[in-house]
């Protein structure tokens, strides 16, 4: 599933000789570090950063008993844990639930584990259509691009581009402006979240004594995948597992200020189990107005191996709120396909 990547010098070549690149970082890249820097007041970072390592370093010290405890309760809530050791066996695994439950279409939400192991191309060539919902992922897959940024994965693209492409989908010439755009992706995508037979997103967080899954999202598009389609499917790293609720309020705290400057994104998902209802004679049935099934692949590929190195194991606190991106000189100057 590998795909051919440029060697490096070639790659920063082009990036510092494509002033369209350089643009499009300068527009957005300041804005993020303004809207950041003004949605903590002084000194409020360091505490709350502080006492999150320690939970975040908690939970991988006791990361074994965390993932076994999510497993319990998420099947308690009728979901099915699945573990995949590598990116092959998650794949594998999403195709093998997608062909007996005769998935044609399937929609995602932006997932950088989902981008990790390649899954696109691999259910594609099984004949499983699948469309990125997440507007930044659309425009990349439109153009067979990849994403750049782990928040804003089209921070490479200006919005002249994104006019020029979105004219050759619609056959109507698109004038660059940003609302017209969007509503261009809204008009685009609304059928195939109807029509989708599973919805695939990630996970911010897996909260361990429920079984959650907590998705951070400002689009809406995480709602009607997770709704819509009869089975959803969450492919999300072990790492992010914590504790309790307390532990992802910690998180929730840190992550949306950091990655957009917003004290909560538009929404915040809790999803613990399908959708239920025991409303009739208070028996408990699945599949009422959102899926009927929820499975959640549980991903290492590698990551306990990095839980066990002493060098590498800081790395899996990480939130991927992308600040370290958005303050990074290099970064700033050839962006991160370079």
């Amino acid at each position: 599933m590998s795909s051919t990547i440029a060697p490096f010098k070639e790659r920063l070549k082009h990036a510092l000789e494509n002033p369209n690149l350089e643009q499009a970082l300068e527009r957005a890249l300041g804005a993020f570090r303004e809207r950041r820097a003004a949605s903590f007041v002084p000194g409020e970072f360091a505490r709350l950063r502080s006492d999150l390592v320690q939970r975040k370093s908690d939970a991988l010290d006791h990361l074994p008993e965390l993932v076994q405890q999510f497993k319990e309760e998420a099947e308690k809530a009728g979901a099915e844990v699945h573990f995949a050791k590598d990116a092959e066996e998650a794949r594998r695994i999403v195709a093998r639930l997608a062909k007996e439950r005769g998935v044609q279409l399937a929609v995602k939400t932006k997932s950088m584990a989902t981008e990790e192991i390649q899954l696109n191309p691999f259910l594609e060539e099984r004949g499983i259509r699948v469309v990125e919902t997440d507007l930044g992922e659309w425009i990349l897959q439109l153009a067979k691009d990849h994403p750049s940024h782990l928040i804003a994965p089209a921070i490479h693209w200006r919005r002249e581009e994104v006019a020029e492409l979105f004219s050759g989908v619609t056959g109507v010439t698109q004038p660059p402006v940003i609302a017209e755009l969007v509503k261009v992706a809204r008009q685009q995508l609304r059928q195939a979240f109807i029509d989708a037979d599973m919805g695939i997103t990630g996970g911010n967080i897996g909260i361990a004594e429920s079984g959650t899954i907590v998705l951070v999202t400002n689009e809406g598009n995480a709602d009607l995948v997770t709704t819509l389609p009869p089975i959803h499917t969450v492919i999300i790293g072990v790492e992010k597992i914590v504790a309790t609720l307390d532990d992802a309020v910690a998180v929730l705290k840190l992550l949306p200020r950091s990655a957009t400057g917003q004290r909560l994104s538009s929404y915040t998902n809790f999803i613990t189990g399908p959708s239920r209802t025991a409303d009739i004679e208070l028996s408990m049935t699945t599949g009422v107005h959102g899926p009927k099934e929820v499975h959640i692949i549980l991903l290492d590929n590698g990551r306990w191996a990095l839980r066990d190195d002493p060098d590498f194991r800081d790395a899996l606190r990480c939130i991927r709120c992308a600040a370290c991106a958005n303050v990074c000189p290099p970064y700033q100057a050839v962006g991160g396909h370079a």
